[in-house]
């Protein structure tokens, strides 16, 4: 639940333990991490009871950091519950409440974070972002009339729909996703300590009321339902894939067959481009299925990259990539530039900022500059043809240095075939932006190649084109995305890096 309440299954999957991240009155907080790197708080136990009270105490938003006030609160929920047990479990267990209210509330020299200030005070991780869940959001939030309604909307959220927000630790390439499961009707509280709200024009104060709190919830799922296109995950499939096949791209110079990519192979160096923090477009017509072909890239994206994603309103860019998504989806245009500049705080090491659709050339500049950051760039853009989409981007006035190396994917469409019409990367040669055929780039991506994977060039985009094949037979997103991981990825030794890692920070 909230406090991040280990049991003992999960305990026994622990490989790397740390004692006492954060120690007071005699308490204890100990953390782990498991062999699938999952980063576990482990709290002092109390009864379930208590938990519940405690839980409910967390849904109503108003712990204040006053010891004083704390038997107060946990005996209006006992009362609320009508349960005299929970007000005599409090008693006996009275300096672990308190402990654990201080974390939440911020009292003495606790932040507020409640079961997120074990993350906070661990030296191994410097960086919390909250992706999405790969459960569907609801559209409508329920507002409770009762402590015991609210008790079982909790339980209906989380144990029947698997309605969830995971918060993920992030140090640099290592992702390790915690046990704190935080349902649906708490997210708002989670929201106003860690990200700046784009979805009111007040800031979330503490003391407000229980209806006001409910719309603060339905407001932050209102805006990630998605409202048009996809009605289900996209995944890859036989028929996302064809418009590589249906029209192969064709090769005349002798230097240029040396490195020629066709059919899929495109989207598999398009994969490797992200990797190295370039720039990805995918251009067409309306309907031409850019979006679409954006999501399937998205499976072929390392474990250890953050994608941050900016959206108008609607949630079309989607992918089950556990732990490494964070939607910034904003209600009205006016407010995107707001969601663009926030999007590099929420970035680690290796981001890649993904804008569902550029439409200014405002958007197409901040975008490109981000790439002069260090972060790769990846968008959709509405273009008749590579040319046109060069001439919109240098029309905004974008860095030149950003634009090189950037590889466009024109897609159209004919008699209800969708087909990739070209694919070509953009050089800069003489302050002057050239298109120039895939070829002429991918020498620089061989070299990465050799010494990422100690393989060639083409060895690596057959395996990654083997892999998409494979995981269009799947039927399941996930286990689509599970599978082209453990094809592609699995030959790294991450888990020991992970080790090495950890003993400099106390983990045994």
């Amino acid at each position: 639940m909230i406090y991040a309440q280990a049991d003992n299954l999960l305990k026994s999957r622990c490989v790397l333990k740390r004692e006492g991240v954060i120690v007071d009155r005699g308490l204890r907080t100990d953390v782990c991490i498991t062999e699938d790197l999952m980063y576990v708080v482990i709290d002092p136990p109390l009864p379930e009871d208590l938990q519940t009270a405690l839980l409910l105490v967390m849904f109503r938003g108003v712990v204040p950091p006053d010891e004083g006030e704390y038997p107060k609160i946990v005996k209006n929920v006992a009362e609320g519950l009508r349960d005299k047990y929970i007000w005599s479990l409090y008693r006996e267990h009275r300096e672990i409440v308190h402990y654990l209210l201080d974390r939440w509330s911020g009292a003495r020299d606790y932040a507020g974070y409640g079961a997120l200030e074990a993350l906070m005070r661990d030296p191994f991780l410097t960086e919390i972002v909250i992706p999405q869940p790969i459960a569907s959001v609801s559209k409508y939030t329920y507002v409770p009339k009762t402590l015991r309604e609210q008790l079982d909307y909790l339980r209906f959220q989380v144990v029947e729909l698997g309605r969830y927000r995971r918060v993920v630790a992030v140090r640099n390439e290592l992702r390790l996703p915690t046990n704190i499961v935080i349902p649906e009707p708490l997210m708002y509280v989670i929201v106003k300590k860690l990200l700046p709200s784009l979805t009111m024009d007040r800031p979330m104060q503490t003391r407000e009321d229980q209806l006001h709190k409910a719309r603060i919830a339905a407001d932050l799922l209102e805006y990630n339902v998605n409202i048009r296109k996809l009605s289900s995950v996209p995944k890859p499939s036989k028929s996302l894939l064809t418009p590589y096949v249906t029209k192969p791209l064709e090769f005349t110079s002798t230097e240029a067959a040396k490195y020629a990519v066709g059919g899929l192979e495109i989207l598999a160096l398009a994969s490797l481009t992200l990797e190295m923090r370039g720039g990805v477009l995918f251009s067409g017509g309306m309907g031409s299925g850019k979006t679409t072909q954006l999501n399937q890239l998205l499976y072929l994206t390392p474990p250890w990259v953050q994608i941050v994603i900016i959206e108008r309103g609607a949630r079309e860019v989607w992918a089950p990539l556990e732990g490494q998504l964070l939607h910034i989806s904003v209600p009205s245009e006016d407010k995107l530039w707001h969601a663009l500049d926030q999007a590099l705080r929420y970035g680690t090491i290796h981001t890649i900022v993904t804008l569902a659709e550029a439409r200014t050339p405002a958007e197409l500049k901040t975008l490109i500059n981000y790439r002069l950051t260090g972060h790769g760039a990846l968008a959709t853009l509405h273009a008749d043809s590579v040319r046109d989409a060069v001439v919109r981007i240098v029309e905004a006035n974008a860095p030149l240095e950003g634009l090189d190396g950037v590889f466009v994917i024109q897609l159209s469409a004919l008699g209800g075939v969708r087909f990739v019409r070209e694919a070509k990367m953009l050089s800069v040669r003489e302050q002057r932006v050239e298109v120039v055929d895939v070829a002429e780039a991918t020498p620089r991506v061989a070299r990465y190649v050799e010494e990422m994977y100690g393989v060639d060039l083409k060895s690596e985009l057959k395996l990654r084109v083997e892999a998409l094949i494979d995981a269009s037979e799947l039927e399941e997103p996930t286990a689509a995305r599970r599978l082209i991981v453990e094809k592609v990825w699995g030959r790294l030794d991450f888990k020991n890096a992970v080790r090495q890692e950890a003993a400099k920070f106390g983990y045994f």
